[in-house]
């Protein structure tokens, strides 16, 4: 960036300080202006990098023993947490977890057991496996 070399209102030089001050001010300002656009643009990127996982999902797991049961999730998304319910026979109770780029973590609360399932998502699908040896296929509906 040029800088004027004289007063604009006369036409002496500008003092060697006073055009170290105008670059200084000028670098501070550019500076800002920066930061702030960064902080502007940064959270609609970091939410994009993720995906949106709200909603009804059913889930079809099988056991190691080679039994299906189905589960149905109502997923609420809030930025990275995820908070919710599940259904399942004659299971049901609170959902809790987060996502992660696409990398899931979801924790199943009954009244007497809990399951954690972590796994990947693309947003419409999930794939999910858990500390027993139950892997699990999801679907948003």
């Amino acid at each position: 960036m040029a800088l004027p070399q004289r007063c604009a209102a006369s036409s002496a030089p500008l003092p060697l300080a006073a055009g170290r001050r105008l670059r200084q001010r000028t670098s501070v300002a550019a500076a800002l202006a920066l930061a702030l656009g960064c902080a502007i643009c940064a959270p609609s990127a970091l939410a994009q990098s993720q995906p949106a996982l709200s909603g009804k999902w059913q889930l079809s797991c099988t056991s190691r023993g080679g039994e299906t049961r189905q589960i149905s999730l109502e997923i609420d998304q809030l930025g990275a947490a995820l908070s919710g319910s599940y259904s399942g026979g004659r299971r049901s109770g609170q959902l809790s977890g987060s996502v992660q780029g696409n990398e899931v973590s979801l924790e199943l609360a009954g009244k007497r057991r809990s399951a954690k399932l972590t796994g990947t998502t693309d947003g419409n699908t999930m794939q999910v496996h858990g500390a027993n040896g139950a892997s699990c296929k999801g679907t948003r509906q």
